[in-house]
């Protein structure tokens, strides 16, 4: 489910309203700082939340207008951004990454950076994030660095860490075998427990 409005709270709020009582949720780059707002206002309806490639905190001053760069200059700007967002030997990442920013579009695109661009600082209420959680992180991300997915880890009390190597930014498009294989691992395993309790 794809959701682009103003906020993220408003995003969170549409698919809320879509989504079964319990669910799971997966979340990449948006959708993981998507998933993650989600996760704080109904946490008691979340199985089990997978995280990659997103920052709590708010965004640092001074980093590039990446909503202005699809609106102006869409093509060019995602063939820019692809170069950065996955290691440069992956061409077929890099080709798989385009092809799904077109179809998102330039408006929706521009949406959801803006809406993340303006998020607040959720770092210091991660550790009411009770429910089973997998951080899965590439050893070469550029745009959030390793060591922020660890923390975002660390501060969940039920999350488990997982370091993919030769990976960038997008483990699922990069190492889809690799993310696959940790998911199903992470997710039979919690929901034996949650079958227990």
């Amino acid at each position: 489910m794809i959701s682009s409005k103003a906020r993220l709270a408003e995003s969170a709020a549409n698919i809320l309203a879509g989504v079964p009582e319990i669910f799971s949720l997966v979340g990449t780059a948006y959708g993981a700082h998507l998933a993650l707002k989600i996760a704080l206002i109904a946490p008691e309806r979340m199985l089990s939340l997978w995280l990659m490639g997103c920052d709590p905190a708010t965004l640092q001053t001074g980093k590039p207008d990446i909503a202005a760069g699809f609106e102006t200059s869409t093509k060019t700007f995602i063939d820019m951004l692809s170069g950065l967002v996955v290691r440069p030997a992956d061409t077929e990442a890099a080709g798989a990454f385009r092809a799904t920013a077109q179809r998102v579009g330039a408006k929706a695109s521009a949406a959801q950076a803006r809406a993340v661009g303006s998020r607040s600082d959720l770092t210091i209420r991660l550790s009411e994030l009770s429910m089973f959680a997998l951080l899965t992180w590439g050893d070469e991300d550029a745009i959030v660095p390793a060591s922020v997915g660890r923390q975002i880890a660390d501060a969940m009390p039920s999350a488990t860490w997982h370091l993919i190597d030769h990976c960038d930014y997008l483990p699922k498009l990069e190492r889809p075998a690799k993310a696959a294989m940790l998911y199903q691992a992470f997710f039979q395993d919690k929901s034996m427990l949650c079958a227990v309790a």
